[in-house]
């Protein structure tokens, strides 16, 4: 009997390590099928869209703060500011995120691999147990953050690219 219930557990622990492990890529093969299939409401589902778009808005308000130069620099800055919030609400919306996850790079990403291949590629890198970002490969694209909520995984974050405001 003491036999079957170590059998059990560590059973158990192969199943949930196996899961933790190719659930990201099993959510992106999924969200690319749902993006190339035009299901919004099944992308929609995966992501948290309240708190990508707060992300996204406090990003471009921290860019635009430190927006330095001369007067008409700063009346840029403000002015785009004024902008920021109706232009992200327009853009991350189901059909923005369905280009996002339909394009080629996410394909690949959504096939683990341990060889880099083209620097435009996609890859996943896991932040905590919990969280992993799908990032280009070679740091230059946009980061998504997803976030284990339950027992799926959904967008909580998109990191715009070091140096660009868009």
């Amino acid at each position: 009997m003491r036999r079957w219930i170590i059998a059990l557990a560590v059973l158990l622990v192969v199943a949930g390590g196996g899961w933790l492990w190719g659930s990201p890529y099993w959510t992106l093969l999924q969200m690319k099928k749902a993006a190339e299939a035009g299901d919004l409401s099944a992308l929609s589902a995966r992501i948290d869209y309240p708190a990508v778009r707060a992300d996204v808005k406090t990003q471009l308000r921290e860019r635009l703060d430190r927006t330095e130069g001369s007067a008409l620099d700063r009346l840029g800055a403000a002015i785009a500011e004024r902008l920021a919030d109706p232009v992200v609400d327009a853009a991350i919306t189901p059909e923005g995120m369905r280009a996002l996850f339909a394009s080629a790079a996410v394909a690949r990403a959504a096939r683990p691999s341990l060889t880099s291949g083209d620097p435009g590629d996609m890859r996943v890198r896991r932040d905590a147990l919990g969280r992993f970002t799908l990032t280009s490969a070679n740091g230059s694209g946009p980061e998504v953050v997803f976030e284990l909520q339950g027992l799926s995984w959904r967008v909580t974050a998109v990191r715009l690219p070091a140096g660009r405001l868009l």
